[in-house]
C-alpha cells in the first residue's frame, strides 16, 4: 500500500518511497504551480495561468490526474484557453516495471493526446513541464534520504521510488559495463 505525503517542518512535502495515483497527481500539480501560487498545507494549488510569448492557458492544477498501470504513467492536465475552452491533454510515459526496472528512463509520444489546437501550441511545453514534475519527485525523494535518484517503477495503482548511494551507483555501473561485450575491433582503415 502506497503511503501518503508528509509534511515536514520546514513546509515542504516529504515523499515516500510509494506513491498512488492521488498522492502522486498531487505532488506533480504542485510542482506545475509557481511557488508563489502554492497554498499552505496540503491544499491542491489553485488554477494558474502560463504565458509564453503573447499566448496564455489557464492550468487547471486542481484536476490533475494520474493513472499507474504496469510500466505504465498516465497523466492529464486540463488546459483552458479563448479559442478552445476547457480540454484534457493526456500523456502515457512507459517506464520500467517491478520485475524490469528502467532506471529514470520513460518512452512516450511526441505529443500529447488531446484537442489539435492545445496540443499544437501548448503540448511539447505541457509534456516536458509533466516530466520534469516526475523526475522532481523522485528527486525531492533521493534528496530527503541523502541520496541519488535511482529509478521509478510503475505498477498497477503505484509508483515506486528508488534512490541509491553515489558509492552504489558506482558498482551498479562497474557491474553493468563488465556485462556488456565489447565489439570486436576490426583493421584500421
Amino acid at each position: 500500500m502506497a503511503t501518503r505525503l508528509v509534511i515536514s517542518p520546514k513546509r515542504r512535502f516529504e515523499i515516500p518511497a510509494r506513491l498512488d495515483e492521488a498522492t502522486l497527481a498531487a505532488a506533480v500539480a504542485r510542482r506545475l504551480a509557481s511557488p508563489e501560487a502554492l497554498p499552505a498545507g496540503f491544499a491542491a494549488p489553485p488554477p494558474v495561468v502560463w504565458v509564453d510569448g503573447a499566448d496564455e492557458v489557464l492550468v487547471h492544477l486542481p484536476d490533475v490526474r494520474v493513472a499507474l498501470r504496469d510500466r505504465l504513467i498516465a497523466v492529464s492536465v486540463d488546459l483552458e484557453c479563448d479559442q478552445t475552452g476547457r480540454e484534457t491533454l493526456v500523456m502515457p510515459f512507459a517506464v520500467g516495471g517491478a520485475r524490469d526496472p528502467a532506471g529514470l528512463i520513460a518512452a512516450t509520444e511526441s505529443l500529447p493526446r488531446g484537442d489539435g489546437l492545445l496540443v499544437g501550441r501548448w503540448g511539447r511545453i505541457v509534456q516536458d513541464a509533466v516530466w520534469a514534475a516526475l523526475l522532481g519527485v523522485i528527486g525531492d525523494y533521493a534528496t530527503r534520504l541523502n541520496k541519488l535518484p535511482f529509478g521509478f517503477t510503475a505498477g498497477d495503482g503505484v509508483l515506486s521510488l528508488r534512490a541509491a548511494k553515489p558509492a552504489e551507483l558506482m558498482q551498479l555501473k562497474t557491474a553493468v559495463r563488465a556485462l556488456v561485450p565489447t565489439p570486436p575491433r576490426g583493421p584500421s582503415r
